[in-house]
């Protein structure tokens, strides 16, 4: 707990062994990165903690078109910076971090075909209480409906994460491709948790998928009844995904990646009650993305984001939370 509340984290990723070699294996093969990857973590990692907080600065602040070119253009320095977090941030980094920071509950998603869900089941197993899994299908996956209900069989699995990027969507196709999945997420009463904003990695073999925001909204029109979490309210996109949120209202924010002023906005947009805190961990620090919150709340809308909504979607125990009205 943190200051009496029950803490969910409705969005974070971890990485089994299993499917550690390279999150892009034809990006891995060049010969930049095999060159300099192993120099480039080294170095990355002696820099840390500094170079994280000034990534993290640099993501509130620039987000312009010019600033997401910049970023494109040194995609294989990013992959190689990710690779290094995901190595080096595993589930116990993950588990002592939210008895540091009193967070008591996280949504683990999987990015198929990056991580599989499976996997993450397996790995979580002797923490069922302190994780929730949320399954993914992507592009070319063999029958996607089957897929996810074979998932669905295990029990464990509490939601659906949908990554246009990295599953290899295009923009207009989006619908198509996964009303079956929606509609097994529909009838089973269980939150879509969708990726929402552009990742400026275009220069990636690995990732082609869409990356305009926009493309969600025949989703939320088709399925007025699943209760759809935008993740980073958009990132750059944060207005147009409030103004969508506002006109669905199914539909949630998801706070990871914002600074508190627009998280502010959010709640005076949507109101606390579809807010959602998240952090993005590892690529986004969970102590800061929960200090965030807190500096943009009171603790009555805290309560709210922070707490009793994430709750209520993944229908968690009520005996473990803080009473919130």
């Amino acid at each position: 707990m943190r200051n009496g509340l029950y803490i969910v984290d409705f969005h974070a990723h971890i990485v089994s062994r299993a499917d550690f070699e390279c999150f892009f294996a034809e990006d891995c093969q060049t010969d930049f990165f095999k060159q300099f990857g192993p120099f480039v973590e080294r170095l990355l990692h002696l820099s840390d903690p500094h170079l994280s907080d000034m990534l993290r600065h640099m993501s509130f602040k620039f987000r312009h078109g010019l600033a997401r070119s910049i970023y494109e253009s040194c995609g294989s320095l990013g992959l190689m910076e990710v690779t290094r977090i995901y190595k080096s941030h595993d589930l116990n980094f993950l588990i002592k971090g939210m008895e540091k920071q009193g967070i008591d509950h996280v949504v683990i998603s999987s990015l198929e075909p990056l991580t599989i869900t499976e996997n993450l089941i397996e790995l979580t197993q002797n923490h069922r209480d302190k994780f929730s899994i949320f399954a993914s299908v992507h592009r070319n996956q063999t029958n996607p409906a089957e897929h996810f209900k074979k998932l669905l069989e295990t029990g464990v699995v509490r939601g659906l994460k949908l990554h246009p990027q990295v599953g290899g969507y295009n923009c207009g196709e989006l619908l198509d491709k996964t009303k079956d999945v929606l509609e097994i997420a529909e009838s089973n009463d269980l939150p879509v948790l969708i990726h929402t904003g552009h990742i400026p990695t275009g220069k990636l073999a690995g990732l082609t998928g869409c990356t305009d925001s926009r493309a969600v909204e025949p989703l939320l029109a088709a399925f007025p009844d699943i209760n759809f979490v935008l993740a980073h309210i958009g990132w750059e996109s944060w207005r147009a995904m409030l103004k969508l949120a506002k006109k669905y209202p199914k539909v949630y924010v998801e706070t990871s990646w914002q600074p508190t002023n627009i998280i502010r906005r959010a709640v005076d947009t949507l109101g606390p009650h579809r807010v959602i805190f998240g952090s993005d961990f590892p690529l986004f620090k969970q102590s800061i993305a929960i200090e965030q919150v807190e500096q943009a709340l009171s603790p009555y809308e805290l309560a709210a984001v922070a707490s009793a909504n994430a709750a209520r979607l993944l229908k968690l125990p009520a005996k473990k939370l803080s009473p919130v009205s």
